[in-house]
């Protein structure tokens, strides 16, 4: 019997996917139902029969993503679906390091979630003789991607071992070559695998081809005689056969024996991302002299950022990207400039108080450097990612010089009778009084004493109407203390005296 809990604050989501179980196969037990993730986590810290977990993402008080984080602290394999009503593919990837199974968008087609019901039960006999099951080829080669994702992901001993028991060979002293190319080859990344598997096998009788996170093709190759010169040879003849438009490349990388796998497939991944430099197709790993981290720039994008000045912040990109394509830094190094330099964005971001939909796609997707094919395509990420950080915080500009302008304006209003300063109203609401008149001029299109001059008049013009009152005496009412200066500046206004208003609009 499989156990499966669902988390989701709605009620008719919960309910939903329980039916689409029941409905699967009678060999699944929904063990709990949960509004919250502190619930289910209770739960799972009571149950460790439980060996499936779907959940939403956004909740409240305790998210998925947390959820997700906490269960991987005591349990590294049990299978975790994503369910979200949004598309949010960004929180899933930062939940690939917890080795997320599934990333399904709601409304849930019962059809799809079916199938993802299936491709769970196929995962729970990953550790058996795959051949004892009744599993289409597609079905055995879409698990044992996903057994080489997490094997490479949690770098785990048990996990390669099983991994090797399925490809027939060990990965010490194995050929990594990579194979990757621009969008439209990723577009029709599934095409391509029994062209690549006839390729492999040509070479080696032991071999395998993996499709890792839907982007790279790596093809594991075992043979004692086989040298770099003979099998870029061989990846040169493959590449012919494709479009030359779909801009293919590889990279190759020899194993040794104290390599782990993750450790051979970066360095692999580090031969494939030379392309960024040269346009050479085909890159072979080699040891790579250390760069010198650009401090200079890395403080000039500090200082223009802190500045809010948009158009000096995307200059001082442009000069860190320069300095990449001048130095040429290894996969390792570049990954490593590209976390400082989003550090330092998502702190400058926490300090205004941006919040983090803002940016959390573009750092998620700076984290994986394979998701790019060029360094044109990195630019083009932290340069969308500044230009939405700033738009966003001219809009938080906005909305607060609004508030504060609504403030000025009602306080102006309650206190029209008294002496007031622009160096006073600074102080009431603690900001530089230019910086004050600056910003109410920009919304309003008048100076803070146009405007009180206007509210006094209007509140005249009320009086002079509707009371009797003298016109000295409504000259003190709205703020004036000269009855002379006051008739003056009516005039101007409404091009009568008070008195002449009186009579026109009592009479």
């Amino acid at each position: 019997m499989n156990h499966v809990i669902i988390i989701d604050d709605e009620v008719q989501s919960r309910n939903g996917i329980a039916e689409i179980f029941k409905n699967h196969s009678p060999g699944w037990e929904i063990d709990g139902l949960f509004e919250d993730g502190s619930l289910a986590l209770d739960y799972l810290q009571q149950h460790p029969e439980v060996n499936l977990v779907v959940t939403d993402i956004r909740m409240p008080k305790f998210d998925g993503l947390e959820l997700i984080s906490r269960i991987r602290k005591n349990n590294g394999t049990i299978p975790i679906i994503i369910i979200s009503g949004y598309s949010e593919f960004s929180y899933a990837k930062k939940a690939v390091e917890h080795h997320v199974f599934r990333y399904i968008l709601k409304p849930v087609l019962p059809s799809e979630f079916d199938a993802v019901i299936t491709s769970v039960e196929n995962f729970f006999r990953l550790a058996d003789p795959l051949s004892e099951y009744n599993l289409t080829q597609s079905e055995y080669d879409q698990f044992l991607d996903l057994l080489f994702s997490e094997a490479i992901a949690s770098n785990k001993k048990q996990k390669i071992q099983i991994l090797e028991k399925q490809c027939g060979f060990t990965f010490p002293q194995a050929w990594f070559l990579l194979l990757t190319g621009n969008s439209e080859f990723s577009s029709q990344l599934f095409n391509y695998r029994t062209v690549l598997q006839k390729f492999a096998a040509g070479i080696s009788s032991e071999h395998h081809v993996f499709l890792f996170c839907e982007k790279i093709y790596c093809i594991l190759l075992k043979k004692e005689d086989l040298d770099d010169k003979f099998l870029k040879k061989q990846v040169q003849r493959l590449l012919w056969k494709f479009n030359p438009g779909l801009e293919i490349c590889a990279g190759i990388y020899h194993s040794d024996h104290d390599d782990t796998l993750k450790n051979a497939f970066y360095s692999g991944v580090s031969a494939l991302t030379q392309f960024f430099y040269s346009k050479d197709p085909i890159h072979i790993y080699q040891d790579q002299t250390l760069c010198t981290f650009p401090y200079s720039i890395y403080q000039n994008l500090q200082l223009q950022l802190t500045g809010s000045n948009l158009l000096n912040t995307r200059d001082a990109v442009y000069s860190f990207m320069d300095y990449v394509r001048n130095e040429q830094p290894s996969y390792y190094e570049l990954h490593s400039w590209l976390n400082k330099i989003t550090l330092i964005i998502i702190k400058h971001c926490n300090d205004k108080k941006i919040p983090a939909s803002c940016y959390i796609d573009y750092t998620e997707s700076l984290q994986f450097l394979y998701n790019y094919h060029s360094l044109e395509e990195i630019e083009s990420t932290i340069l969308s990612m500044i230009e939405s950080i700033f738009e966003k915080i001219a809009e938080q500009t906005r909305s607060t010089n609004a508030y504060l302008v609504e403030q000025v304006q009602n306080y102006l209003f309650q206190h029209m009778n008294e002496n007031i300063t622009l160096s006073d109203l600074g102080e009431i609401f603690g900001i530089n009084y230019s910086s004050l008149s600056n910003i109410f001029s920009s919304a309003t299109g008048q100076t803070i004493i146009e405007y009180l001059t206007f509210i006094r008049i209007l509140h005249a013009k009320e009086l002079l109407i509707n009371t009797d009152k003298k016109i000295y005496e409504i000259c003190s009412e709205i703020g004036y203390t000269e009855p002379k200066y006051f008739i003056k500046r009516f005039r101007q206004i409404v091009g009568v005296t008070p008195k002449e208003y009186r009579k026109i609009y009592t009479s």
